[in-house]
Order: C-alpha cells, then structure tokens, then sequence
C-alpha cells in the first residue's frame, strides 16, 4: 500500500497544475455553502442579539421596519419624527423608563447619536479613554471611527450640514471629543455620541450668545441677516460669516432653546418597562388606530425580516446544491477520462505483474490525495472566514 501511495503522491505532483485546479473547484464547491451558512447564522444571531435586549421601541406610526432598523442599528430614518411629549408620555405613566434618541444629523458619514447617559449604560458601553460628555457641543466616539479617523480625547468633529443650502435651517457644530468608547462589536462603535442637548443645538433649535468681547459665529450670522434686511434693496454677501458653530467654556452657559420642551423632536425612542405586566400594560396604550405613535417590539420585527433573509437563503443552497451535483458529475467524468488516458500506462503496470484492483487502488489514492488538500484548505479558508466575519459590525 506504501508503494501505491508513492505512486499517486508522484503523479500528482507531476500534473500539479491539473491537480490544483481540481483542488480549487472541490474548495469552492464546498466552501461557498458552508460559508453563506456560517454569514448568516452569525449576522442573524447579532441582529436577534441587539433586538432581544432591547424590550420596546415607540416612535411615529407609521413603517415598523424602518423605525426598528432606526432605532437599533441607526439606519435609515422612521417614518416621521415625533416629540418629548411622546416620551414624556412613558415617563409619567410609570410602566418604563425611557430613553430619547434624535439620529438625524451625521459627522465624517457617521451617524451623530443625540441621546441621554442612560442609553450607554443601557447599551453598557464603556469609556476606554478620555471621560463622560461635560458641557454643550461634546461628544464620544464609537471605537470603529476614532479609529478610522485617528481622533481622541481633546481633538474636534464636525457635524455635516442637513442642507447646504439651506441658510436659515442647522448649521454644523464643532464638537469637542471628550473620550472614546470601549469597542463592543455593533452599531455603536460606528456612532458619534451626543447629549440630547446638543442634537438639539445643531438641529437649530438651541443657540448662544458670546461674551462682549467676541464674536461667535452665530452672532455674525445674525448681523449678517439683519445688515441684509436693512438692505434689501441692494443685498451683499458678508465674507466673514463663519461656516460653523463652536460652543467654548466662554459661551457654553449662554447656549438656551427656543420653544416648548415638549415639541423638541425626537426620531425615536427606547422603552425599558419594569416588568411583563408594565410592558402590557405600556403596548395597550398604543392599540387605538387614530394614535400618531405607536409601540414595536423588535425582536419580533427582526426575526420577521429574518425569515425574509432565511428564506433567500434557500434559494441559494438549492443552487449550490445543484453546484455540487454539477461538480461531482464533472468530477467522475475527469476520472473516466483520465482512466482512458492512462490506458497505455496501466496496460504496462498489468504486464509487469500489477493486479487491476491496484489499478483501483491507485487512482483512489490519487484522488484520495486531491480530496485531503480540499479538505484542508477548505477548513482554513473557512476558519478565516469565520475570523473575519466575527470582527465585522452588522447592522446588527
């Protein structure tokens, strides 16, 4: 048996540009159903993850998929905005308490989080450097973009603009990082985290006013506006406006919000009720059909949309299926050939004493030896996929 061995390790290598390609083709063949299996069992285990520990989302009615992927992973925008008031709705009924979320505005492509304490320890997020937001205009950063952007503790992020065109609408806001969150493998390390406040400020609703002595860019901006008025005849265009907001240890106490509280919008929000019954009891306030909001547990809209995702799924096993049976056809007609190929050679093999079971067992262990390289790099390649995708942020 040693000697057939030697035999079919030579002629293996002797061909080994043949012998690769069959490698290759039985790695691919095994590797892409194994790998879709293991991608999406992995991106359904995360998502149903992040859904489950979150009990209650509330935001206007409308799609429940958009404010679910809103609200848990920061895609996309519900629905409609809705207000403090609906929060303060959950707050004063005493079922839950409740976390406010505006995700509208953006910073280098990532989403701007405008939000209390009480969401990062909800989501235990930890500060791996620099400390907690302290004043107006701070910020934290999610790990994934700190490190993307190379910025820590002490450096600056601005917001980008809704509309740049839009003169009288936000304007961006220069914030101060004041810490980095400890990475957790989701969503929020892709985050730009903000007080609530500040989400505020830089939709519009709040400004300052800079001590006498300087000049913010806000207070350019209005005199700007009220030197165009006066002129309205003849309209110039002031080249000192300033194309941002900061906010200073000069002028952060001066920053106030125009309007009532509970108008202030928010995209959605986070309910955490006490227990079962309160969480019953919360939902039932939602069931009448004329109410603008209305109450979603997620992981019930995440695992509806991952039956969707599953059932896709199918469709592409059926065809790797049909891969497979392609490729094990091809593959026991290689054999025949090469048999028919090899007539002259095991013709001389059989006159020199050779039985025609060898014959048999030589051309297995050749193909016994092409089918332990697949193997092995087969679980290699997978091994490695298995790594990457673990380090991959889902939505979800």
């Amino acid at each position: 048996m040693s000697g057939t061995c030697l035999l079919a390790r030579r002629h293996v290598w002797h061909h080994r540009g043949r012998s690769l390609v069959l490698i290759a083709c039985l790695t691919v063949t095994c590797c892409l159903p194994v790998g879709l299996r293991l991608f999406t069992r992995h991106v359904e285990t995360r998502l149903t993850a992040r859904s489950r520990d979150t009990p209650l989302v509330v935001g206007a009615a409308g799609s429940r998929f958009d404010l679910a992927l809103h609200a848990l992973y920061f895609r996309g925008q519900p629905p409609r905005e809705t207000t403090m008031r609906e929060l303060d709705r959950i707050t004063d009924s005493g079922f839950a308490h409740a976390m406010p979320l505006l995700v509208r505005f953006k910073a280098e492509g990532s989403p701007i989080v405008g939000t209390t304490t009480a969401y990062l320890k909800f989501r235990n997020l930890r500060i791996a450097s620099g400390q907690p937001w302290m004043r107006y205009g701070d910020c934290l950063l999610g790990a994934n973009i700190a490190r993307r952007l190379q910025r820590g503790a002490g450096d600056s992020l601005m917001s980008e603009p809704e509309n740049v065109f839009d003169v009288d609408g936000s304007f961006p806001l220069k914030m101060r990082i004041t810490g980095v969150l400890a990475e957790t493998k989701s969503p929020d390390d892709d985050a730009v985290f903000v007080g609530i406040h500040t989400a505020w400020i830089i939709a519009g609703i709040g400004h300052g006013h800079a001590p006498s002595r300087r000049t913010t860019e806000a207070d350019k901006f209005s005199e700007a506006n009220a030197t165009a008025t006066e002129n309205a005849s003849a309209p110039t265009h002031d080249a000192s406006l300033i194309e941002y907001t900061e906010i200073t240890d000069e002028n952060s106490r001066s920053f106030h919000f125009h309007g009532s509280r509970e108008h202030f919008p928010l995209t959605a929000i986070i309910a955490v009720p006490h227990d079962l019954e309160s969480e019953t009891l919360l939902t039932g306030r939602y069931l009448a059909d004329d109410d603008p909001s209305q109450v979603l547990r997620p992981v019930e809209v995440i695992s509806e949309l991952m039956e969707f995702v599953l059932r896709i799924r199918q469709f592409f096993e059926l065809a790797f299926a049909a891969m497979i049976v392609v490729t094990m056809t091809l593959l026991v007609l290689f054999v025949i050939l090469t048999v028919q190929l090899r007539q002259r050679e095991f013709a001389t093999m059989f006159r020199l004493g050779c039985s025609r079971f060898l014959i048999v067992q030589l051309v297995g262990c050749e193909m016994l030896i092409l089918f332990c390289f697949s193997a092995v790099l087969t679980l290699l390649t997978l091994i490695g996929f298995s790594i990457l995708v673990s380090r991959l942020s889902f939505v979800g």
